[in-house]
C-alpha cells in the first residue's frame, strides 16, 4: 500500500468511519476495499466477491448481485439495450455493476442496491448526478 493510501485509510477510521457490511444476505463481513486513496469500497466481501465469479454456492449466503441488468423493465426511465434475461447468459461476468440507488456507497440495504449493465448504471449515474462529489453523499477526503 502506498503512503496516501496508508493516510486515507488511517483518517477514514480516526473520522469514526466504518467500513459497510457486505450486500449479500446471510454475510456480515466488511466489504472489500477498492482504493483507499479515495475511499473506493466494493459492494461484497472479497470472498463472497470471489466465491460468485467461481460460481461456489455457501450456505446461508444469498448472493444479492443478479445474472442479468435489472433495468430490462425499463424502470429508470429508458430501456436496457440488452432486453431479456436470456440474452444476459455467458455475459454475467465484468458486463454488469451493483448500484447504490441513493448514490451512498456505504449504504448496503438490499433495497438500496441494483444489478446494471455497465450502460444503464453510467447513464443512470449521470443523469441522477450520483457522479458529483457536491452531492450529500460523496465521499470527503483530504490529505
Amino acid at each position: 500500500m502506498n503512503k496516501i493510501s496508508e493516510i486515507q485509510k488511517q483518517k477514514f477510521f480516526e473520522r469514526g468511519f466504518e467500513l459497510p457490511n457486505c450486500v449479500n444476505e446471510g454475510c456480515g463481513n466488511k466489504v472489500a476495499v477498492r482504493n483507499w486513496s479515495n475511499w473506493s469500497f466494493k459492494t461484497e466481501c472479497s470472498r463472497c466477491q470471489n466465491d460468485r465469479k467461481k460460481g461456489v454456492i455457501r450456505e446461508g449466503i444469498t448472493i444479492h448481485k443478479k445474472k442479468y441488468c435489472e433495468n430490462i423493465d425499463g424502470h429508470l426511465g429508458f430501456n436496457c439495450p440488452v432486453p431479456t434475461i436470456e440474452s444476459w447468459k455467458g455475459f454475467e461476468i465484468g458486463c454488469l455493476d451493483l448500484d447504490h440507488l441513493d448514490g451512498d456507497h456505504n449504504n448496503n440495504n438490499k433495497e438500496n442496491v441494483k444489478t446494471y449493465c455497465k450502460l444503464c448504471h453510467n447513464r443512470k449515474s449521470i443523469e441522477n448526478g450520483d457522479c458529483s462529489n457536491k452531492k450529500e453523499s460523496a465521499r470527503i477526503f483530504n490529505l
